[in-house]
């Protein structure tokens, strides 16, 4: 056996939501130097642009593909394109989501409903969307991407955030069992805190005390420091590749040992 090519994804065309964001965009590029063409979903033509151009001059394909992934129709439009333009769909990666930091007692409907929506129907519109192309290709391995969030709480005004990521780990589970017979793989990832902007925006936040917040942050991580975005790669690579085919419904913490305490 070519034990050198089990994380090849030559031939294979991925599939990521949210692919323009800060691990997102990491997660697309680094499929792509890997082997496979990448299909990049986003919420606007400009965003969903910016990556496919870079991962066209890493020499693979890509598509642009602008959809609001909590719209079941658009989720469906974006993966008849993916097919009917690149052939098949070997790899989906759900990263699109976000959060908001509003204590539970204060937090609006509209807010609930819009982590709801996009976070845990977002993720849910694609992996049925791509599921039934998988399924009837008797292949397939779909990324869920969740949170240490959706394993423990955080305490920071973040109930609609952890309750979807609970939510998106189960639903992981549940499609494993389901999917299995049919050779489709269902997996999450669960990171820590990583150096994003968008993270760093967080630490801005004037309800927050900026060192008292990185402190707690760091502490909370066994060795000692927020991830890196290029670290989210190996892990998103590994479970969409063939070195992991013995895998499959499993939340990976990517989190330095946040989740081990």
């Amino acid at each position: 056996m070519a034990f050198a090519n089990l994380f090849d994804l030559s031939g294979r065309v991925a599939l990521i939501t949210g692919a323009a964001g800060a691990l997102g965009s990491r997660m697309a590029l680094g499929l792509a130097e890997f082997g496979a063409d990448v299909a990049c979903v986003e919420k606007t033509p400009e965003l969903a642009a910016s990556i496919a151009s870079r991962i066209r001059e890493a020499g693979r394909r890509a598509l642009e593909l602008p959809a609001d992934v909590s719209v079941t129709a658009q989720a469906e439009s974006a993966v008849q394109r993916t097919i009917e333009e690149l052939g098949q769909i070997d790899v989906l990666v759900n990263t699109a989501g976000f959060a908001h930091h509003v204590p539970a007692e204060q937090l609006p409907d509209e807010i609930w409903d819009l982590e709801v929506a996009v976070n845990l129907k977002g993720t849910f519109n694609f992996c049925r969307a791509v599921g039934r192309h998988m399924i009837a290709r008797k292949r397939g391995s779909i990324v869920n991407v969740s949170s240490i969030a959706g394993a423990v709480a955080l305490g920071r005004g973040q109930a609609a955030y952890c309750a979807t990521k609970g939510a998106i780990n189960n639903l992981t589970r549940e499609l494993a069992i389901e999917w299995a017979p049919h050779g489709v793989r269902v997996n999450a990832i669960m990171p820590c805190q990583f150096l994003t902007p968008g993270n760093l925006r967080i630490l801005e936040d004037p309800q927050f005390d900026r060192d008292k917040l990185m402190a707690t942050w760091v502490a909370n991580i066994p060795l000692g420091r927020l991830g890196q975005p290029d670290e989210i790669v190996g892990p998103v690579v590994f479970l969409a590749s063939d070195a992991s085919s013995m895998v499959t419904g499993h939340c990976l913490a990517v989190d330095g040992g946040y989740l081990a305490r």
